[in-house]
């Protein structure tokens, strides 16, 4: 079940409701984000398979897919945890009835606050570290990528993993269900 698929009772839960529908909703733009960044490293790829025999191989289309991967990634580490393809043991839960399927539930969401209480403690860190420019991923004013960008996407999507995971835990509190599906209907 999806959050357009349920039917909130109350306010607190139709307030959840609209932020789960939210999260689900940016979800998707984050999934397509990464198709994006797919799509472009794949082609930028190509050309270079294309081209390289013609004699024509700019230095820049290297840099920009390993630029066009590592976004890949780190949009995608939100998109898989809003629509719901993070790792679960839904398999062995059921077999331990509700309790062993709220269990997991449970663990899932402590987990991705650990892990993402750990990488958003390290932003000051990396935001310190991450001076210069990326090499060779040049822009189209002539200057080169700066090396933080590299890691905006990661802090944003942990962010929004970390929100989602506390979403998830005041879903449970008010006796929500959690997100379930076997398909992911944009709406």
């Amino acid at each position: 079940m999806t959050p357009y698929q349920y039917t909130p009772e109350g306010p607190l839960q139709r307030a959840l409701n609209r932020v789960d529908r939210l999260n689900w909703s940016l979800g998707g733009v984050f999934l397509w984000l990464s198709n994006i960044c797919l799509l472009i490293m794949l082609g930028l790829t190509a050309a270079t398979f294309i081209l390289r025999p013609l004699g024509f191989a700019p230095y820049w289309m290297w840099p920009w897919t390993m630029v066009f991967f590592i976004w890949l990634s780190f949009f995608g580490f939100f998109a898989l945890y809003a629509r719901l393809k993070d790792v679960r043991v839904d398999f062995i839960a059921g077999l331990m009835g509700p309790g062993g399927m709220a269990f997991t539930r449970l663990l899932a969401d402590a987990a991705a606050l650990l892990v993402t209480g750990v990488l958003l403690w390290e932003l000051p860190t990396v935001l310190a570290t991450s001076r210069g420019v990326y090499d060779g991923a040049i822009l189209p004013a002539g200057y080169e990528l700066p090396r933080i960008a590299l890691s905006v996407p990661l802090f944003v999507s942990t962010l929004l993993v970390a929100l989602a995971a506390l979403l998830d835990l005041a879903k449970m509190v008010t006796g929500m269900p959690e997100n379930v599906t076997d398909h992911y209907p944009e709406i």
